[in-house]
């Protein structure tokens, strides 16, 4: 997979490089980016942004519009060349195999929230576009368990029946969830990270349907 999974996350300088490039691509691939509640991201500490994933380019419209470095979990098979795994580590991505217990990226994503920084997950672990956020995974409710970290819910918003290219985008950081509101404490661990999970896709989903009323209204 051409990943040096040794190398401890750190802040490449073609993040930046990248950060500013998608900040300002996003001018003109969109017909208005509309951001709102920057003020709820924590300017310190270890936090997961969980998002909504509906298009290739979440990720660069999240990491251009956020004021902390991101380390984004992707799929392995992003990682299949060396040139695209070294732009994507260099882009503080790592991989993850879907639909696998990694414990390899299960690491490195501890290191990443253990050092004090932002982890960017799918919770969906999947694209989707034509409706509102799906069934989550585990995984984040398993990650967040295991580090102490809070969850920052994300959304990204296109109306389902816009399917103009030139269309309006609207990227939503809600209030951050508190890890000791996700309830890890109990005997059946399975069940309680069921319910972390589908808290966790609640909140995406509540700031989702909210644009999709405001769209409506």
């Amino acid at each position: 997979m051409y990943f040096n999974y040794s190398e401890k996350a750190k802040k490449h300088k073609l993040y930046y490089l990248g950060k500013y490039t998608a900040k300002f691509l996003s001018v003109f691939s969109y017909k208005k980016l509309i951001v709102k509640g920057k003020e709820n991201i924590p300017l310190d500490g270890p936090l997961i942004v969980a998002s909504n994933h509906i298009a290739f380019s979440d990720p660069a419209i999240i990491v251009a519009n956020c004021p902390r470095t991101v380390h984004f979990m992707a799929k392995s098979e992003l990682f299949d060349n060396p040139f695209k795994s070294a732009f994507m580590r260099n882009m503080n991505a790592f991989p993850v195999k879907r639909n696998h217990f990694d414990r390899t990226s299960l690491r490195y994503a501890m290191e990443i929230l253990k050092n004090g920084w932002i982890l960017g997950i799918f919770p969906e672990g999947r694209r989707v576009r034509k409706t509102s956020p799906t069934e989550p995974k585990n995984g984040i409710a398993y990650l967040a368990k295991i580090t102490g970290a809070d969850i920052l819910p994300t959304c990204i918003y296109r109306s389902p029946d816009d399917d103009a290219a030139w269309h309006n985008l609207v990227l939503v950081y809600g209030k951050v969830i508190k890890n000791s509101e996700l309830d890890f404490n109990g005997d059946s661990k399975s069940e309680k990270l069921v319910k972390a999970s589908e808290m966790i896709m609640k909140r995406i989903n509540e700031l989702w349907e909210h644009e999709n009323e405001s769209k409506s209204g």
